[in-house]
């Protein structure tokens, strides 16, 4: 079975988070699948093979679930594939060729208005009927999935558990319904300063929780290194560098508040 992830021409609406996510639910599942970066194919890799980098090596040496791919599937292939798609015209033979291939549609979606034109066209184009929409950001009509804002690393969309239970509804709708499991940790230990969790993990991935400004953030992260540089990660990707983006670095955070209060 080949399930496409796609927005159609529009770019940075969250597919390979969407793509990652689905992953996440099937191995939850037990469903061994393949996990395909198409970007790779056309010279760089752009979608979740580059999200996953620092994780490719692991998962495809440990997992018995999850491999992670460059390119598509060959034309015989035979089992569970997600493919990740970058952003491609109905003009591009090979789009509309993956397009009769698909026997899954996962159509992504942002707010903006050419992300909703573009969607439109590709939905016209698909001569399936299996679709699944998502809403990444914003939800709007005729979308019944919709993933909320969070820290813009696709760990973090992921683990969100509001949206971690959204991807459950995800695989649900294209029938793969079943059991989840996984081993419940609810481990809390410190990493050099940072409070952390070990939420959940199963074959292989994990739910791991970090504290930053009196805040829980959770993501969703492949289980193959040390908890310790996991943790690291998730840090990193979340913590200062994070705050300082959004104004709040350097006690700003606590300077609002006081500001606020009085």
């Amino acid at each position: 079975m080949l399930i496409v992830v796609t927005s159609g021409i529009k770019g940075g609406t969250g597919k390979s988070t969407v793509a990652l996510g689905l992953s996440a639910i099937l191995s939850l599942r037990g469903f061994r699948h393949e996990l395909f970066d198409y970007s790779c194919g056309l010279g760089v890799c752009t979608g979740v093979y580059y999200y996953l980098s620092d994780f490719v090596d692991g998962v495809n040496r440990l997992s018995r679930l999850v491999g992670i791919r460059q390119g598509l599937p060959p034309q015989d292939f035979e089992g569970l594939a997600i493919v990740d798609l970058p952003p491609m015209s109905l003009a591009q033979p090979e789009f509309t060729d993956l397009l009769g291939r698909a026997d899954a549609l996962v159509v992504v979606s942002s707010y903006e208005p050419d992300s909703v034109v573009s969607v439109e066209r590709v939905l016209e184009a698909y001569p399936g009927g299996r679709i699944v929409k998502v809403c990444n950001r914003a939800s709007m009509e005729g979308c019944r999935h919709y993933l909320k804002v969070t820290p813009e690393s696709p760990f973090f969309v992921i683990g969100e558990p509001t949206n971690f239970r959204t991807f459950n509804e995800l695989i649900n709708e294209l029938g793969f319904v079943g059991e989840n499991r996984y081993e419940r940790v609810g481990r809390q230990f410190v990493v050099n300063g940072v409070r952390a969790k070990l939420v959940a993990r199963w074959d292989p991935y994990a739910i791991i929780g970090v504290e930053v400004s009196q805040k829980w953030y959770y993501a969703l992260m492949p289980y193959t290194k040390p908890i310790e540089e996991l943790v690291s990660m998730a840090y990193e990707l979340v913590g200062p560098s994070y705050l300082y983006r959004l104004g709040l670095a350097n006690n700003a955070l606590t300077r609002l508040f006081r500001a606020i209060r009085h």
